[in-house]
């Protein structure tokens, strides 16, 4: 697929910046340029690259998908300093550190450990609230973000692409797009942790953004509900806002 635009935008203060558009979707439209953009934290952005994210891109709006501990640790930076909607919609609904010990202890793979937390109710609102900012043209463009930009993140950018007729294989390919950028994160930390940071005794399979990860997550998920339109509906979706999205990033 040529590429209108460059998906990686290189941000020296933020990790895992890029760009969801551009993917075609099955009735032949493709998803628009320079509207939704997903990403790591801003708790370090520079002045060079706000300027960047305000001139440039002309951001509108941020959702923040970290919980409330994280954002009193980390914070968001510049952020806070400029005209742009912030949203935070915290998509963790324990800050208990020993809830994701737990997971990890029994998860294999990251997909394992998205699906325990999509089939969470709340876990399940949260993504449609943040669906629902993200359908609201007048919030364009928007980046959505976690600590790192895989996770979270990634969960969300895959039920929207789905949402929007994405053909599933470049749904797992977008994900693991963020696999070089941990491997990035992993080498920075081993030399130089800081106090924010994840911690090193997670496991292994935390670090990757494996194709099968995501294959697992959209499968299993279409297997249980039917669709990720109806997952999103068992969870509370209201009926019109798939058509909310396609009018709004649909080109």
């Amino acid at each position: 697929m040529a590429e209108l635009h460059s998906r990686h935008i290189g941000l020296k203060s933020v990790t895992n910046f890029r760009d969801i558009g551009g993917y075609r979707t099955q009735n032949g439209n493709s998803v628009a340029w320079r509207r939704v953009f997903r990403s790591g934290e801003f708790g370090h952005l520079t002045r060079n690259d706000f300027q960047r994210l305000t001139e440039e891109i002309g951001l509108t709006s941020v959702i923040d998908l970290r919980s409330t501990l994280e954002i009193e640790r980390q914070g968001i930076g510049l952020l806070s300093e400029a005209d742009i909607r912030y949203h935070s919609v915290p998509f963790m609904t324990d800050d208990d550190p020993g809830a994701n010990a737990s997971r990890y202890a029994h998860c294999t793979n990251m997909g394992e450990f998205y699906l325990e937390m999509a089939r969470q109710k709340d876990y399940g609102q949260r993504i449609i609230e943040a669906l629902e900012v993200i359908a609201d043209p007048k919030n364009h463009p928007i980046v959505f973000h976690c600590a790192v930009g895989k996770d979270r993140t990634g969960m969300l950018a895959a039920v929207l692409l789905s949402l929007l007729g994405v053909a599933e294989q470049d749904i797992i390919e977008d994900y693991a797009l963020s696999e070089p950028y941990m491997d990035e994160l992993l080498a920075r930390l081993k030399n130089n942790p800081q106090k924010s940071d994840p911690p090193l005794d997670i496991p292994d399979y935390f670090w990757k953004a494996s194709p099968e990860s995501m294959k697992l997550f959209l499968s299993t998920l279409r297997k249980e509900y039917g669709s990720i339109n109806g997952y999103l509906e068992a969870m509370g979706m209201e009926p019109s806002l798939v058509g909310r999205l396609e009018r709004a990033l649909l080109t």
